[in-house]
């Protein structure tokens, strides 16, 4: 049965309406297109990924999680979810860095470079930009397994800030 490895978890300051996931390096350097699903892309030549947010300024909650196995799909509460596949090349994957500030909680550790799955749930996507406090929080989770490469899935795809950008 799947069972989560390690849990992170991290308000993350977005400035360009996306979290970025990276490795080592800490640089997302490839533009998604974000037609598949509206939600997440993985850069097919370089370890990377992002996921597009509802917000261009704010912060977010965001939960990663780590499983030795693929998870079992919970979209209920959620507005989207997707997953995509990436060939990552580093041993952490770090959601939260902002320049050259490295945040512990903001990163999620890997058993190693290699195959990943990794699945996205958002909501509160579509809840204001810019936003005032008592607007709900914008909210990501972070499935994340190895497996060896396969196609892109959309889960679940039921907010405005998606649909504005996948391809009818």
């Amino acid at each position: 049965m799947p069972a989560p490895q390690h849990t992170t978890t991290s308000t993350v300051h977005v400035d360009a309406g996306t979290i970025d996931l990276t490795g080592e390096d800490l640089v997302a350097e490839f533009e998604p297109e974000w037609t598949l699903n509206g939600l997440v892309e993985a850069d097919p030549d370089d370890g990377s990924a992002r996921i597009l947010c509802g917000q261009e300024i704010g912060r977010i909650a965001v939960t990663a999680q780590l499983w030795d196995e693929a998870p079992p799909l919970h979209a209920d509460g959620w507005q989207d979810v997707a997953e995509v596949p990436v060939s990552w090349d580093s041993a952490f994957i770090d959601f939260a860095t902002t320049g050259t500030e490295v945040d512990p909680a903001g990163r999620l550790e890997l058993p190693g470079p290699g195959d990943y799955r990794i699945r996205v749930h958002g909501r509160n996507r579509d809840d204001g930009d810019p936003r005032v406090a008592s607007d709900p929080v914008e909210e990501y989770l972070i499935q994340v397994w190895p497996a060896p490469a396969g196609g892109p899935e959309l889960w679940k795809a039921t907010s405005r800030t998606a649909a504005r950008w996948r391809t009818p």
